[in-house]
């Protein structure tokens, strides 16, 4: 049997540098929402979802290879501008009305992680990708609970992340 080589190594890191990216800036995200949430039920879901992409951004970052020329930092950074201006435009939703607009933000959110991880899983393919695709079913299956916890459906699907 012959198994296909899989992406480039520093492709492979590369995606696995944004994915990292955008957990942690999720997670920074939530962070700022907690600070205003005034619904109780919202917050605690926020609370749960936000220690689930801390676990998984450190998943992302242990799989991160060691390079001496290309440190594994130098990999985490957004996948574009576009999205690292989705994510400015997220923490600027701490209006305390605003929590409707944060849970519908957040299941967009999770809604384009998902979608990303899942096309990613056709690509992790190579030897060397075997704990990638490992950690892309663990990613899969701690969204789907985060996402099913906000109780809302994102008014447009989101492109997938990262």
């Amino acid at each position: 049997m012959v198994i296909p080589a899989g992406p480039p190594i520093l492709e492979a890191a590369a995606w696995v540098g944004h994915a990292c990216w955008a957990e942690l800036r999720f997670h920074q995200v939530l962070t700022t929402w907690l600070a205003v949430e005034a619904d109780l039920e919202l917050s605690q879901a926020f609370w749960a979802i936000r220690g689930h992409r801390a676990q998984v951004a450190e998943w992302w970052h242990r799989r991160l290879p060691e390079l001496r020329e290309h440190p594994r930092s130098s990999f985490v950074a957004p996948s574009s501008p576009d999205v690292a201006e989705r994510f400015d435009e997220l923490d600027q939703l701490v209006q305390p009305d605003a929590s409707m607009d944060r849970a519908v933000a957040a299941a967009g959110v999770l809604v384009a992680l998902g979608r990303g991880y899942e096309e990613r899983r056709a690509v992790a393919v190579g030897p060397a990708d075997r704990p990638v695709a490992a950690t892309l079913v663990q990613a899969v299956a701690i969204t789907i609970p985060d996402y099913a916890a906000l109780r809302v459906e994102p008014v447009v699907p989101p492109a997938p992340l990262p």
